[in-house]
Formats: structure tokens, sequence, C-alpha cells
């Protein structure tokens, strides 16, 4: 085989294992930035896809995996005290670290919300003003 044969060939060889190796990196990303999170479950790749399963088809950003990429995939009090997904709801509290600090409040397991998500705060229906009062009957000793 000619020798320009064999520097295209193994240029083919070179391009095709360089790929692979890029899908890898986005998979095992994946895991390493879900380990990066205080919280993930219930929602775990939905917190930053726009699919619940993405695929290198399918792999789209949410608004929160949008800021999470731009903080440098660091999860902190600056990217907590976001609300990305614009529906009223910190990330931090959605997420379940409220202050960034990288650990779950208190004995929070899952999260409040989806916090790449519109509308999807997990923080229920608004008090009313009888529950607001029965609350503050509560507190007042009444």
């Amino acid at each position: 085989m000619p020798a320009s044969n064999q520097c295209g060939r193994r240029a083919a060889i070179v391009a095709i294992v360089a790929l692979a190796a890029n899908c890898a990196g986005d998979a095992l990303a994946t895991s390493l930035d879900m380990s990066r999170l205080p919280v993930v479950v219930p929602n775990l790749c939905a917190s930053c896809h726009t699919a619940a399963t993405p695929t290198a088809g399918n792999a789209r950003l949410n608004p929160f995996g949008l800021d999470f990429r731009a903080n440098g995939r660091v999860w902190d009090s600056d990217l907590a005290a976001l609300d990305s997904d614009g529906d009223g709801c910190l990330n931090g509290i959605e997420v379940g670290d409220s202050d960034g600090d990288g650990r779950p409040d208190g004995n929070v397991t899952s999260q409040a919300g989806n916090p790449g998500l519109p509308g999807d705060c997990g923080s229920g229906p608004p008090f009313d003003e009888t529950t607001w009062g029965a609350i503050k009957a509560m507190f007042d000793g009444r």
C-alpha cells in the first residue's frame, strides 16, 4: 500500500477514535456533573437536560443546565441564588441546598422541584389568609 494511503487510513482511524472518546466523555461528564449537585433525585438527568434520558440526539440543556455549564459546571451559592427557569423558585430551594454549600439542607433527600423546568417549583399551592392566620396563631401561642 502506498505511503499516502496509509497516512489517510491512519488519519481516519485517529478521527474515529477521537470521536468515540468524545462521545464517551460526554456520557461520563453527565455522571460527573450529577455527582456535583447535592441532590438529583427524582429528576436525575432532567435536572439539566430537556430529556429524562438524554442521548446524542436529544441531549439539549434546559435553562438550569445552561446556567450550570456557564458557571463552570460547579454548584455553588451563586448558582443556588439564581432562578434559572424563571418560575419564582430559586435553584437552591428546588435542588434542596438553599445556600449552595454542596450539602443538602437538613434531612432533604429529594429535589423539591426541577430547577430547569418552569412551573415545577415543588412548593405546593400558595398559602391563603386562613392558613397564614392559623400558622401565626400557633407561633403566638393562641
